[in-house]
């Protein structure tokens, strides 16, 4: 019986991911280094051992743009689904940490806090994206069982499902840099996911 294997893939690089700017639900063009690496990826998906079935990416142009790339290598088309956005970061977007730690010293602080019902201005709680990402991980499970899904998706997408499936509090460090077009690949064992594979294929 074939396992079932989700792969999260973050997006190519941005210009507003070289220029070091909160995206959140804003948007900006892959870079010539981000297309680069997503047709990359897409040619070593290629020879992925079982393939992939299915791809989804989030709506955003910068996930959907990567996924239309690796699809091409793969024959297969994308199926947008909203669940994969990034967080929305309200306030905070356009600008890098360090501009939100100077300008928004106390919503800063509640943001990394472990008070998951705080809303940074114009965005979303913690809870709220737990339950987009957790809906969407359910889905994967229950409507492709022995399948292999591609998801391509943001840094804050994967590190809220590496957190939740290694059960790391969200108020702590994570420890782990999710690059551009890097992976991260869960195989389903006992109605749970684990983490099989992380960084390039």
């Amino acid at each position: 019986m074939q396992e079932t294997r989700l792969y999260l893939v973050r997006h190519g690089e941005t210009i507003w991911n070289r220029e070091d700017k909160m995206q959140g639900i804003k948007d900006s063009p892959l870079t010539g280094k981000g297309i680069e690496h997503a047709s990359q990826l897409g040619k070593k998906l290629k020879t992925l051992s079982g393939g992939i079935d299915k791809i989804y990416s989030s709506d955003l142009g910068r996930a959907f743009e990567t996924a239309i790339l690796i699809g091409s290598h793969l024959s297969l088309s994308v199926t947008r689904d909203e669940r994969l956005r990034e967080r929305n970061m309200g306030i905070f977007e356009g600008c890098s940490w360090d501009y939100v730690r100077e300008h928004y010293p106390d919503e800063f602080a509640k943001t990394v806090s472990d008070d998951n019902d705080y809303r940074i201005p114009d965005g979303d709680t913690k809870a709220e994206y737990i339950e987009k990402v957790v809906s969407f991980l359910d889905f994967a499970a229950k409507e492709h069982d022995g399948g292999r899904i591609l998801a391509v998706t943001h840094r804050g997408f994967i590190n809220f499902a590496l957190r939740i499936i290694l059960s790391i509090p969200f108020h702590e460090r994570l420890g782990i840099v999710v690059k551009n077009a890097g992976i991260a690949g869960f195989t389903l064992h006992k109605g749970r996911w684990m983490l099989e594979r992380f960084g390039d294929l």
